[in-house]
């Protein structure tokens, strides 16, 4: 719900040099320095149709509780939730860049899965709050990530440790809605950052909903399931494969859907590539890497199923039989 979170900051948050109508001038002064985190979940609009509204409520508080720990444990303050998000802030950026990677390690074993987003600037206090420019682009670098992927500023990359500025790429010069000037993002690559104690606060949410759930494959009337106990199925047109594609666009040898680290992740590795419809969305294109399958959707090996219908093959997250404790 990215959307949402930038949306309200945009209310509550001052640009283009306005000011909120009851921050007065004499409030300059109390301006601080800060960096801004918000960590949004990824889906879980979607999560509330295939788990149910409790068992998604429940997974959705685990996941904003777990994240506040996280930003504790990394010197950092819970300001406010937003939905399924959080905002907080940090006093040093080593410290937001620590709980980014901290929070995304420990949805690696969970269901849900989250986006990041930093920006180190100037903001108001006020009342156990902030307010400013910086909070809208970190609200919008957050909503600009895909699940799992942290994305911050130039800004806030200048004021990284030399170790930690190494752990960052630049991506792009990009224009956010509410911000006069393009913004320099940088992707930080968080899984090459090994949870360890640097990591404070990185413990795995518990494997409780890793197996509360299976992935139904369909191919016409045909439904396949994925799971613990079966965790992978493979596509192509080779008769190797678990399920036999024969389109002239599909490699031998195209793809396949794999459950490990709590998540059913599809896997291309074919020439044309994958295309991933999520709820009825625009299609996503891979090759040659993995996207995780969440809630719903449909999949073209070597075509896009919003414009050829025919083979194209369809998943849903489905509740398990027994959840474990």
């Amino acid at each position: 719900m990215s959307t949402d979170i930038a949306s309200c900051c945009v209310k509550v948050c001052p640009t283009g040099g306005e000011l909120l109508s009851n921050v007065e001038a004499g409030m300059d002064s109390m301006q601080r320095e800060l960096t801004v985190l918000f960590a949004d979940l990824a889906g879980s609009t979607a999560l509330y149709q295939t788990a149910g509204d409790v068992e998604a409520h429940r997974m959705v508080t685990d996941s904003l509780m777990a994240m506040k720990s996280v930003i504790e444990n990394n010197q950092g303050i819970l300001l406010r939730t937003v939905g399924d998000a959080v905002l907080a802030s940090f006093d040093t950026t080593d410290a937001a860049f620590r709980a980014s990677i901290a929070i995304q390690h420990q949805h690696i074993d969970s269901l849900m899965s989250v986006r990041v987003g930093f920006h180190f600037g100037e903001v108001i206090p006020d009342k156990g709050d902030i307010y400013g420019n910086a909070v809208n682009i970190a609200a919008r670098v957050a909503s600009f990530a895909k699940a799992e992927e942290i994305y911050t500023t130039e800004d806030s990359v200048e004021q990284l440790s030399i170790p930690m500025r190494s752990s960052t790429t630049f991506l792009d010069r990009i224009d956010f809605k509410g911000v006069l000037e393009p913004i320099r993002v940088y992707r930080v690559n968080w899984a090459d950052e090994a949870p360890d104690t640097k990591i404070a606060g990185a413990t795995s949410l518990t494997s409780r909903y890793a197996t509360a759930f299976i992935l139904d494959v369909m191919i016409g009337a045909r439904h396949l399931r994925v799971d613990p106990g079966n965790p992978k199925l493979s596509f192509g047109r080779s008769v190797e494969n678990d399920v036999v594609v024969n389109n002239d666009s599909t490699s031998r040898n195209h793809a396949a859907i794999e459950f490990y680290h709590g998540k059913y992740r599809l896997r291309d590795s074919s020439t044309n590539g994958t295309y991933i419809v999520r709820g009825g969305r625009k299609s996503e294109f891979i090759r040659r890497e993995e996207s995780v399958l969440e809630h719903f959707g449909s999949i073209g090996f070597g075509w896009d199923p919003t414009r050829v219908r025919a083979d194209t093959i369809s998943f849903k997250l489905m509740p398990g039989d027994v959840l474990s404790a």
